[in-house]
């Protein structure tokens, strides 16, 4: 039998290095039977293939994916294939002796006692049955929102994508961008201006780097029908009255974006171009009612202190979502503008309402207030679970909000 202390403390056999984990985080053991089990001692768990252990021993496979406190990866090369010992019976000698007496044939009959024990037995087995078809199901339990914060907050991150809109005519080609004023300019030249900045919000699925948010976020130029699109509403105006100003013609001209790049900065982090980490877009949903995307790290690894929201940390199931219970918001309204302090240290922002209509086909409303910036949140039920990816904001009256449903999310990683 081999064992591996896991933690923080200096003396382990596997040092973790993440704040997130304890001193004491956990004990792998590799039994003489080949068998290897996980002891968790810790205060944020331990997630085997996404699923979260806490103070329990479980059976694991050598290779299997172990995040401690859902932050950092077991190194498998620290840790020995454990090969089984095969027992040999030991050879026991011939001796003489006595003949062995011959012993009756048993009986036809069969003993009382026996009979006795077997009808105990199917009786008890009856009983467990029924008292296991009437007993109710277990309720999950409502989470503190302290609680579900401090739960969450190293999940997201705030989401920046530069792009440019290129203008199409028969004639000619133009850019749109800012000028040196922070002004919509026009420029045959696209390196003559600097892009258009968006933000928005992502939350990490996997120790891999990817993260769900909205497809309106990465590709924040395109119009949805459901969506007051900035573009369509603000941009596209501008485009056309300059383009007349600058004598391109009257033929109405086609637009497209060219994104110079997707970024994300993680909680926590410094909000600087320096700190921001470059990702890819994985996949976008071609179902317009279904407003998601995934991105992924061009490191393809969770960032330092971040976190995952895994499978079991998701409600997929939209009945389970009742009208009038608490609905919790984490992410980054109005973006940088109010993530940033005075540290420049990036800081999401929680905010709690009710849900106010049963699920829809695709979508859930809630009360919890939004804004820009906040497109991509996470949004989670008073049990602590997530339930939706926050992708409309009402933008005057009362604060009602809507969210994909999580069930979807599966579809789109």
């Amino acid at each position: 039998m081999r064992e591996y202390k896991i933690g923080r403390n200096a003396d382990a056999d596997i040092i973790l290095t993440a704040a997130f984990c304890s001193r004491d985080h956990a004990k792998i053991t590799l039994t003489d039977e080949g068998k290897i089990l996980l002891q968790d001692y810790s205060a944020n768990g331990t997630y085997v293939k996404g699923k979260k252990i806490s103070n329990q021993t479980i059976e694991i496979k050598h290779g299997d994916e172990v995040l401690f406190g859902n932050v950092e990866k077991l190194d498998w090369s620290k840790i020995e294939k454990p090969v089984p010992v095969i027992a040999t019976a030991p050879k026991i000698e011939a001796q003489a002796g006595p003949a062995p007496k011959e012993v009756a044939p048993p009986s036809n009959s069969k003993s009382p006692l026996i009979i006795g024990t077997l009808a105990i037995l199917v009786l008890a087995s009856v009983v467990a049955i029924i008292y296991a078809k009437k007993s109710p199901t277990p309720t999950e339990s409502i989470v503190n929102p302290s609680e579900i914060y401090t739960r969450y907050q190293s999940a997201v991150a705030l989401v920046e994508v530069e792009y440019y809109i290129r203008i199409h005519t028969t004639a000619t080609d133009v850019y749109l961008g800012m000028n040196d004023s922070n002004e919509i300019d026009l420029k045959k030249n696209r390196d003559a201006l600097k892009p258009f900045t968006s933000e928005g919000t992502a939350f990490y699925v996997d120790s891999n780097g990817t993260l769900i948010t909205n497809h309106h976020v990465v590709e924040p130029w395109k119009h949805n029908k459901i969506l007051k699109n900035y573009f369509n509403t603000q941009i596209k105006p501008a485009i056309v009255r300059l383009y007349k100003e600058r004598g391109y013609g009257n033929e109405v001209p086609t637009y497209a974006g060219e994104r110079v790049g997707i970024y994300i900065y993680p909680n926590g982090s410094q909000f600087s171009k320096s700190y921001r980490i470059p990702c890819t877009v994985n996949k976008t949903s071609n179902n317009e009612d279904i407003d998601l995307a995934s991105i992924q790290s061009k490191y393809k690894q969770l960032p330092a202190r971040s976190t995952i929201i895994s499978k079991d940390q998701m409600e997929i199931e939209p009945h389970k979502i009742a009208v009038n219970t608490t609905a919790y918001v984490i992410g980054f309204p109005y973006g940088d503008e109010l993530a940033v302090n005075e540290d420049h240290a990036v800081n999401c922002s929680s905010t709690q309402g009710s849900f106010t209509q049963a699920p829809s086909t695709s979508y859930v409303q809630y009360s919890a207030a939004s804004a820009s910036g906040a497109s991509g949140s996470p949004v989670f039920n008073q049990y602590g679970k997530l339930v939706a990816v926050n992708y409309l904001g009402m933008t005057t009256g009362q604060s009602f909000n809507r969210g994909i449903l999580a069930k979807y999310i599966e579809g789109i990683r």
